[in-house]
């Protein structure tokens, strides 16, 4: 019993110590690019899955349900494939791992909808 009782703290602890930098699906193999090279070539990611590393500019403030790379008419705007996850509130200024499907809209705009993401 008391060895029972001492793996279970154990877990416990382990589990509310470590905060959770994981978000969704992980990698799989993706062509990894810097979010810049999004953002200045757009067109040559477009439609294709892509695994990009950046900094956070700003975080949904209410829910965390999307992040943005970027500002003005250069950002990225990062939603996350079927509402699946959520982000901490406080990621921005956090460099990330994502991992989903880039496109650039008929107005220019770029997007990406994220499968998972891991905040570095």
């Amino acid at each position: 019993m008391k060895c029972t009782l001492t793996i279970a703290l154990a877990l416990l602890a382990a589990c509310t110590s470590t905060p959770k930098d994981s978000y969704g699906v992980g990698a799989h193999g993706t062509p990894r690019v810097e979010a810049t090279a999004l953002i200045s070539n757009p067109a040559l990611y477009d439609g294709k899955p892509v695994l990009f590393t950046g900094t956070i500019d700003t975080v949904c403030e209410r829910a965390g349900c999307w992040m943005r790379f970027g500002s003005g008419d250069d950002a990225l705007l990062v939603t996350f494939k079927d509402r699946a996850f959520t982000l901490p509130l406080d990621c921005a200024g956090r460099r990330a791992n994502v991992e989903g499907v880039f496109t650039l809209r008929p107005d220019g705009k770029r997007t990406f909808v994220a499968t998972g993401v891991q905040l570095l």
